[in-house]
């Protein structure tokens, strides 16, 4: 994604202050051996009160070195990332998002520094990249009353090397960490590059852990086949910790499904998905936009329907025959067989057998 640059237009009330923040990083994926050798990663950034945190960003991401971008939020009060307490400012595609579940305090856009309320001593958060869960403690070291002439935010002091934005997942491998068993899965891997074989390996275990655990065999084998379908070239898979794609997985699979809807059985919350999966709520919905994107995949999609809810899937039977929309199940058998053959339906309807309810007896 291409880095956005200068500071963002809007209309904000004039603040001449000068805030002077240290960026620390707490956690994110490094190794052992890059840990040891920077005990302590920090940046200095200097900032206008009437710049936004969306300037206050694209500063961190160049103070760190970083390439691509990804989702990020700034969270005031809290102590890490989907504190409760926290008063959180999101990008404007997530105030627009019906799927977050968490109501946001304002946009990064539209939300300057100065009208945080901070001052010096006070502390607060950003995260970045909600899969690598890269989080930040931004301390205000000192506010002036007026901001010398110049070009701001500006980086004026580097503590440590800069982390590398992704971890070089072969070379951990080479240093001792193992992948998970591959709990019988060669054959998916048929399908799978080699670069891509140890990742999927890994997904399908936790994906298959979780589904025995909480949902059922027929979400086990579709989480599989979206593990093969996202891990291959070109995918951004490797570029994040298995257990958040796993939840992105598992969560995406649901919304086709309808998961959450209590009326459905199984049923879970996105919290309960979260939770079990050992990620946060917004990790795991931003996994599976990213994979909702990546498959362009819709509500009650066929390919990705649950094999027990087939039959009661209207875009698995609407076809287009010379123009007009059929119900492919009342139209004779040998037009099914047709379909079928080509690859249309998933079965016959005229071969199954007719269930009677017990309500219609």
């Amino acid at each position: 994604m291409a880095k956005l640059r200068g500071p963002t237009e809007r209309r904000v009330l004039k603040d001449d202050r000068l805030f002077t923040l240290d960026v620390f990083i707490l956690e994110g994926l490094m190794t052992e051996k890059f840990s040891k050798k920077n005990e302590v990663i920090s940046r200095t950034i200097q900032i206008r009160g009437d710049q936004a945190l969306e300037d206050l960003h694209h500063t961190i991401f160049d103070a760190f070195d970083r390439e691509e971008e990804h989702m990020y939020e700034f969270q005031v009060g809290g102590k890490r990332p989907m504190d409760p307490k926290a008063r959180r400012y999101v990008l404007p595609m997530a105030l627009e998002d019906p799927f977050w579940d968490m109501e946001p305090a304002g946009s990064v856009t539209h939300t300057s520094i100065g009208s945080l309320g901070l001052k010096a001593g006070d502390a607060f958060g950003y995260w970045f990249d909600f899969g690598d869960d890269w989080w930040h403690r931004i301390n205000v070291v000192s506010i002036e009353d007026a901001a010398p002439p110049g070009s701001y935010p500006k980086i004026t002091k580097r503590v440590g090397e800069s982390p590398p934005q992704y971890l070089d997942w072969d070379e951990e491998d080479e240093n001792g960490e193992t992948a998970l068993s591959d709990n019988g899965i060669p054959d998916l891997l048929a399908d799978v590059p080699n670069a891509y074989a140890a990742r999927c390996t890994e997904l399908v275990g936790l994906t298959d852990a979780f589904c025995d655990a909480h949902l059922d065999s027929e979400y086990r084998e579709l989480c599989r086949e979206m593990a093969v379908a996202i891990c291959q070239e070109g995918s951004p898979v490797l570029k994040a910790r298995s257990t958040s794609w796993a939840a992105g997985i598992v969560c995406a699979v649901g919304w086709v499904n309808f998961l959450t809807d209590p009326d459905q059985t199984p049923h879970m919350t996105s919290a309960q998905l979260a939770e079990g999966l050992g990620v946060s709520v917004a990790t795991m919905q931003a996994k599976a936009r990213l994979i909702r994107k990546m498959l362009d995949l819709i509500q009650f999609d066929p390919d990705w329907c649950l094999p027990s809810k087939l039959d009661d899937n209207p875009l698995v039977w609407m076809l287009e025959v010379n123009g007009f929309l059929i119900d492919i199940r009342m139209v004779p058998r040998e037009a099914q067989v047709v379909a079928y053959e080509k690859g249309l339906i998933p079965y016959v309807p005229a071969d199954r057998p007719k269930v009677v309810r017990e309500d219609s007896q």
